[in-house]
């Protein structure tokens, strides 16, 4: 079937019952990994296209989602490494920029994934596709929206903010457009509920309200801005091709801490557990306080945070290493070695590590402290894999029509996000 793959069109995959048991040898022995504290989670194998391999993850509330060279993308479920749906969205040679899941009020919005030429938008669950439109602006960022608005960089050095289903127009209707004194290629964030924050290679960071665009605050660093910034509760945190790490306050702008680092930043960095995590060509990965701007460890040779978990952060090497560091030096506590170009995804939430093998193996791996993925999950979970999360509250209330005030917990949806629960 996956053969049909070269025609750009929508493929639903049917899904691995148990990932947990896949057939294919273990990216990473098991021995190895339980030395290290871990162990398989779950795997998957990815009925790949012929030439095809993965090349980037990026895991999106409870989506875990597969770019490859060819232009594929693979939508699974974080929790259990079911393949809920692919696509064949473009070419080799055209870009896909990351997913994110458009906010809307009941948490199941759909998945808008920008590519080099199109835009698309796709039921994250069924992944029907809802929408594909071409902009009539350059497409230089991935996009963030709510209900039925997206906002996205444009290569043109503006930034957009475009209605889907504006009842006048049969293309999506542009509300408003801002000059950003510089190409957008960093994604935005909505934060706030109704804020909206962006930067672009010129070095500008801008906080509005998404609405109407209304300026709360600009701040401009000494070169541009390419990586990804992060917003929390606590401010942003950004990095610049001025070889500067920055964190500023969410309301004002001004700037809090500045760390220096040798060379320039093109890529953002990774927030959470109180340490900001920033990768530096030649330099290394570091690990900054969130909260003085300190500098707590460096390991010259790690290239990506993946996890903070109890037993110590868990980093990717240069030389394609799975390293458990200590929290508070860096010191290497395990080390792992990993197939030849293996690619890896950031995880800000909890103690997962995700790793992809050239030859489409996925592999989930935990702490050996956690649980192990049931049966039981992976059913309810395969029964549930395309359709939205159940209203809670609902099965709550017929439970307790029922004359059972006690809920089944196997009628609850396992791969519900409370991140994805707009307030």
């Amino acid at each position: 079937m996956l053969s049909s793959l070269t025609a750009l069109a929508l493929f639903v995959i049917v899904p691995l019952v148990e990932p947990q048991v896949d057939q294919a040898p273990p990216l990473i022995d098991d021995a190895k990994l339980q030395a290290a504290g871990m162990f398989r989670y779950w795997q998957a194998s990815l009925p790949l296209p012929p030439g095809d391999s993965p090349d980037e993850a990026h895991l999106v509330d409870e989506a875990l989602y597969v770019v490859t060279d060819g232009g594929v993308l693979f939508a699974l479920t974080a929790n259990t490494g079911l393949v809920r749906w692919a696509a064949k969205l473009t070419e080799a040679d055209h870009r896909i920029y990351s997913p994110t899941h458009i906010r809307t009020a009941d948490g199941a919005g759909p998945v808008v994934i920008p590519t080099s030429t199109k835009v698309f938008i796709h039921d994250r669950f069924s992944g029907d596709m809802i929408q594909s439109f071409t902009p009539e602006f350059a497409v230089g960022s991935p996009a963030v929206g709510y209900d039925d608005v997206l906002f996205m960089g444009g290569a043109d050095g503006r930034f957009y903010s475009l209605r889907l289903n504006h009842p006048l127009a049969r293309e999506p209707f542009k509300r408003w457009a801002a000059a950003a004194e510089g190409r957008v290629t960093a994604a935005p964030v909505l934060y706030a509920h109704d804020m909206l924050l962006f930067a672009s290679q010129g070095g500008a960071v801008y906080s509005c309200r998404a609405a109407d665009k209304t300026l709360n605050w600009v701040f401009r660093a000494n070169g541009p801005i390419t990586g990804d910034p992060v917003v929390d509760e606590s401010g942003v945190y950004l990095a610049s091709l001025d070889r500067s790490l920055y964190r500023l306050h969410l309301l004002s702008g001004r700037v809090i801490w500045r760390v220096r680092l040798p060379r320039p930043l093109d890529e953002g960095p990774v927030v959470t557990a109180h340490t900001v995590y920033q990768y530096c060509p030649g330099h290394g990965l570091s690990a900054i306080d969130a909260d003085t701007g300190r500098e707590k460890w460096r390991s010259d040779n790690a290239r990506a945070f993946l996890a903070h978990t109890r037993n110590g952060d868990i980093v990717f090497t240069s030389d394609h290493r799975l390293e458990v560091l200590d929290h508070d030096n860096g010191d290497v506590r395990h080390s792992i070695e990993a197939p030849a170009k293996t690619r890896t995804a950031s995880n800000r939430n909890d103690d997962a590590v995700y790793l992809l093998g050239r030859d489409g193996r996925v592999l989930c791996a935990r702490l050996d402290s956690v649980p192990y993925l049931r049966r039981q999950q992976v059913i309810a979970a395969r029964q549930q894999l395309n359709r939205p999360p159940r209203d809670e509250a609902k099965v709550a209330r017929k439970a307790r029509e029922a004359g059972d005030a006690r809920t089944d917990t196997s009628l609850s949806d396992p791969l519900r996000s409370r991140r994805d629960v707009r307030p």
